[in-house]
């Protein structure tokens, strides 16, 4: 038996190693500023998770923020990742983008140094060398980019680091010198697990990484011997000893009921049922062949290798038409053939009688490879994407072992070192290098989904992102262009169906906009926002009974809809029922507190309706939500006015404009309110501020002509 691979490829100190990785993992240092972007958006700016729900409804929700009970959950269950976002927010106070990303890349730092400690773990002291090249290779491989500059690529890292350390503390189980040590250990790593899986669901595959390396290094039984044991063969000493070696045993049942316990716990979170996804995110799991399901799941699997072995494709998502459904003959089918005929020479080689530590390490390195990879194959259960470069985070370290030891092997049996060496150093570079420009495409959304065009010229969501990016940042005409792609290439996007008519809406085509919203609602008929957009743009034809209707079926398919209760207040302001649309309002701001346009509109329609002690009443309720907002502050200060107390609603107009001091109203009101005081020096400036910042507005025009024609008549 060989005690140790022969390698010629230089030793590397372990100070040096250790700075080595950390400099070599700052490769996607290049998005330490960007912005929130594509899913950034929904799991962290418009989750209210991350800054004002209380933190015990937390663990009620899936990682976007929707009730686990919820029809449209995704029964993404990563609590922990939340709150971790949720840490950001109470720190400063606010969504600041950079010090999410700045924390993303401290974590793939640490995950990078506890990869090296891990392999070290595997390969023992003797083959500490191959660890520094395999961790070297994980710090800067590109697959990564989209789990460090993605900032919702934090689930993959935080798992990852927690899978990391409970696989440590697995290890001083193993060597404890006593069962207090032992059960010590064992608790710690148990915990590890359990974060890990509350960071994101692969956690739980620890589990299986730390028996399969209790079983294969540590206690050193290989495949072949459980076969022989299965088949009722003579099996070796080692195996013997194993068997009745307690400690072993009892660490593997442990190991097993406590997955028993967090399988449970999942699925009871999940109340036992899977999540239901639509067939743009997962085309093959809804074809009706099983043959041709499996084949495309098969083609999918190839794609994920070869992204690991060639990462120049990469793209911020890869459905609606990035990659087609194999449904009959197609050459795609030979890749499969040859991916399994390779993969399956690797599997046959681990099973063979040849036993040295290399076989041992490839195992392992499979483990790594597979395993936390399982959750994502759509064996035990349907995904929500085809492909996803994040949940290849944890994997890619399984590969980078692989290759590491085959280039080890290489060079030492065709005493290549220096070739091996150059080509290996040559590798780094070229990946830093993919990895540093990758990372800044990451820092904004139009840099990220043009970059998808290179790779996925035919997918719909990418002509659908780079749409609402031009819509967001003014480019109407692009933005309708590109929704336009997006459907004709998926004549069935409901999202872009519904962005698209809330263009034609804002410019006037209303018909138009309204074929849209209710093509959208037949393809889908629990689109709560095409039935709130259709009934906004059915209200601007006066069409109100049908408005209505709309309103009410939103609010049927997602009772939580502020919003919608606030456009329904809208339709009703504008048929006079004025006591419905205080209700509407009220309803919005009891969802959303901080609701501004609900808050200004109840405050002004009060004080229209003569009711200004009520209207006073329900500002100062609303400056307890939203005592930023210059508007409240502002109509305090017009009631106060128009009640005589002038000292009062100039100190409320004061207030307004330390909020906002560039809107020319505030001036104009303040204004008025000094000409009403006979303050006319005051009132001339405020006129004169107001013109300053609108020459335009008529109102302040009006009332500094009518002030100098007041001053020439009392001279």
């Amino acid at each position: 038996m060989k005690n140790k691979i022969t390698t010629h490829l230089p030793a590397v100190s372990p100070l040096l190693s250790y700075w080595t990785i950390v400099i070599l993992s700052l490769c996607f240092v290049n998005s330490y500023n960007g912005d929130f972007v594509f899913d950034d958006i929904e799991a962290i700016v418009n989750n209210h998770d991350v800054y004002d729900t209380p933190i015990w409804e937390i663990f009620k929700n899936d990682f976007w923020g929707t009730k686990l009970s919820h029809k449209q959950s995704h029964k993404s269950y990563r609590p922990f990742t939340i709150l971790s976002f949720r840490l950001h927010y109470w720190l400063r106070q606010d969504l600041i983008s950079q010090d999410y990303h700045i924390v993303n890349i401290i974590l793939h730092s640490i995950n990078s140094l506890l990869t090296l400690f891990v392999y070290n773990l595997i390969l023992g002291p003797d083959e500490q060398n191959i660890s520094f090249y395999a961790a070297i290779l994980f710090a800067v491989h590109p697959i990564h980019t989209e789990a460090v500059s993605g900032i919702v690529g934090r689930a993959e890292l935080l798992c990852t680091l927690f899978t990391w350390v409970s696989i440590l503390l697995y290890n001083c189980v193993i060597y404890a010198k006593n069962s207090f040590r032992a059960w010590i250990a064992m608790s710690g790593s148990a915990i590890c697990i359990t974060i890990a899986m509350l960071c994101k669901e692969t956690g739980i595959t620890a589990i299986g990484i730390c028996a399969v390396y209790d079983i294969v290094i540590v206690n050193k039984i290989y495949p072949i011997d459980i076969i022989k044991l299965l088949l009722f063969k003579h099996s070796n000493k080692k195996f013997n000893n194993f068997i009745k070696d307690n400690n072993a045993v009892s660490r593997l049942v442990i190991l097993f009921f406590i997955a028993i316990i967090l399988l449970f716990l999942r699925f009871n979170i999940m109340r036992f049922s899977a999540p239901k996804f639509q067939a743009v995110d997962n085309p093959a799991s809804f074809m009706n062949s099983i043959f041709f399901r499996i084949l495309n799941y098969n083609y999918i699997y190839c794609l994920n290798i070869w992204l690991l072995i060639c990462p120049v494709w990469l793209c911020f998502d890869w459905s609606m038409g990035c990659i087609s459904l194999i449904t009959g003959y197609d050459y795609r089918i030979f890749v499969v053939i040859i991916f399994w005929l390779l993969f399956g020479m690797l599997i046959i080689y681990t099973f063979i009688l040849h036993k040295d530590k290399t076989l041992r390490y490839i195992i392992m390195g499979l483990a790594i490879l597979i395993f936390p990879f399982l959750p994502a194959s759509n064996i035990f259960f349907n995904v929500g994407f085809v492909l996803a470069e994040r949940i290849l985070y944890i994997p890619s370290a399984g590969y980078c072992l692989l290759f590491t030891i085959g280039l080890y092997k290489f060079s030492a049996r065709f005493f290549l070192p220096k070739a091996a060496l150059l080509a290996y150093i040559m590798l780094i570079i070229l990946l830093f290098t993919r990895s540093w420009t990758r990372s800044s495409q990451w820092r904004n959304e139009k840099l990220l989904f043009q970059s998808a065009l290179d790779v996925c010229p035919l997918n719909a969501k990418v002509h659908y992102n780079i749409a609402k990016n031009a819509a967001d940042t003014g480019d109407i005409n692009l933005a309708k262009l590109e929704y336009q792609e997006a459907l004709r290439l998926n004549p069935n996007y409901t999202q872009a169906m519904n962005n698209l008519g809330n263009l034609l809406r804002d410019d006037g085509q209303i018909s138009k906009a309204i074929n849209l919203f209710k093509q959208a609602i037949n393809l889908q008929k629990d689109f709560a926002t095409a039935w709130m957009n259709l009934g906004i743009a059915q209200s601007s034809l006066k069409q109100y009974k049908e408005s209505e209707t709309s309103y009410f079926m939103a609010l049927q398919h997602r009772s939580n809809y502020p919003d919608c209760y606030y456009n329904l207040g809208i339709l009703y302001l504008e048929q006079k029922q004025y006591d419905k649309a205080l209700k509407a309002w009220i309803n919005a701001t009891r969802q959303k507190p901080t609701h501004r346009r609900a808050w200004t509109n109840m405050i002004l329609l009060l004080d229209d309706l003569g009711k200004t002690e009520e209207a006073l009443r329900m500002a100062n309720t609303a400056l307890k939500f939203i005592s930023d907002h210059a508007a409240i502050y502002f109509n305090i200060a017009n009631i106060l006015g128009k009640k005589g107390k002038y000292e009062e609603a100039e100190i409320q107009f004061k207030l307004a404009i330390s909020k906002n001091p560039i809107d020319p109203m505030i001036y104009a009101n303040l204004g008025v309110l000094y000409h009403r005081w006979n303050k006319f020096s005051a009132a001339k400036q405020m006129y004169k501020k107001a013109l300053q910042l609108k020459p335009d507005l008529s109102s302040a025009k009006e009332n500094l002509q009518k002030l100098y024609t007041l001053e020439t008549s009392i001279k």
